[in-house]
């Protein structure tokens, strides 16, 4: 048949399998092919080293590397000593970008609201000494203008409030640096920690 006939046309006389052959029996492997397959398998997610969010205003990860298609930002337990909502900026080699997102946070619980942000991706607070846990999921949706889109969901776990997050954000050049900070930049984290993974 037509596939069979495609796979024996890149087979030559001694048994060789061109290269793009996806599926191929094991005595066409070499050993570089079996070395390169190995390293992608293990690449996979990369876990970044946590920080601890008991101080400041901000919290940045930065170099991260050229190639990036996906970075996960994870709260565990983070409060601020203050009312303001959280932000994540996204960065590049020129510095953060504090404007040109689209999207919006809603919280629901007790009672509902929702914001719409346009200098980060928002996370509602609910107050001070709230504590939250979750994590926002940033896709690059176009590597030639740079656009992230961004969703998420958080909880507080000291009350009975969910935060759905998600909206997007074209950056000036290819993306390097996540920040976490606030609306008002001034209020302080004061407990837990954050961390990120990237693929």
């Amino acid at each position: 048949d037509t596939k069979s006939s495609a796979l024996t046309s890149l087979a030559s006389a001694d048994g060789a399998v061109a290269t793009d052959v996806v599926a191929i029996v094991d005595t066409s492997v070499t050993t570089t092919k079996k070395i390169a397959v190995n390293a992608l398998a293990q690449a996979g997610i990369v876990i970044a080293t946590e920080q601890a969010s008991t101080s400041g205003t901000s919290i940045d990860f930065t170099g991260i590397p050229a190639g990036v298609k996906r970075i996960t930002v994870m709260f565990k337990g983070v409060s601020l000593d203050g009312t303001s909502d959280y932000l994540i900026q996204l960065g590049d080699a020129g510095g953060f970008e504090a404007t040109g997102y689209l999207g919006a946070c809603a919280s629901s619980g007790s009672t509902t609201t929702g914001t719409n942000y346009t200098t980060g991706f928002g996370i509602i607070s609910n107050g001070s000494a709230n504590i939250t846990h979750g994590a926002i999921t940033l896709n690059l949706e176009d590597a030639s203008d740079f656009t992230w889109v961004a969703s998420g969901v958080m909880s507080i776990s000291n009350a009975a409030f969910a935060q759905m997050t998600s909206g997007s954000k074209s950056l000036s050049a290819e993306l390097t640096q996540v920040r976490i900070t606030t609306v008002n930049g001034s209020d302080n984290f004061d407990a837990g920690v954050i961390n990120i993974s990237y693929t």
